[in-house]
């Protein structure tokens, strides 16, 4: 459950499956949360398939939200000097882009209407 990883990293708390709930209580809580609100999807009926393809389809609308940042930074001639982005390289990470942002936009409200 990569929430409990991110609550525990955000808040700077040790955290790691091979530790005792004692060593890192508040990992072991956020990890115990995301289980059970994990849960409460599917035990309330719906389908397990549906749902992992509407979350992979979340997940690409948000792939440009991580990308462009990046996109910026390894153009930027202060911080990467001569190793900055040449242009295949660009042209590679705006063609990722479009296609996560246009993936998003027909699989989203393909999935919502009824998309198997």
């Amino acid at each position: 459950m990569q929430q409990g990883y991110l609550v525990a990293q955000g808040f700077g708390w040790n955290w790691g499956e091979g530790r005792k709930p004692s060593e890192d209580s508040g990992f072991s809580a956020a990890y115990t949360l995301a289980l059970l609100l994990a849960a409460v999807p599917i035990a309330l009926g719906l389908d397990p398939l549906k749902l992992t393809i509407l979350s992979m389809a979340l997940t690409a609308a948000t792939l440009p939200l991580t990308v462009i940042p990046f996109l910026f930074l390894m153009n930027d001639q202060r911080y990467m000097g001569d190793d900055r982005n040449g242009v295949i390289s660009n042209f590679a990470t705006v063609f990722i882009i479009v296609l996560g942002a246009l993936l998003a936009i027909v699989t989203i409200p393909l999935e919502i209407v009824g998309g198997s």
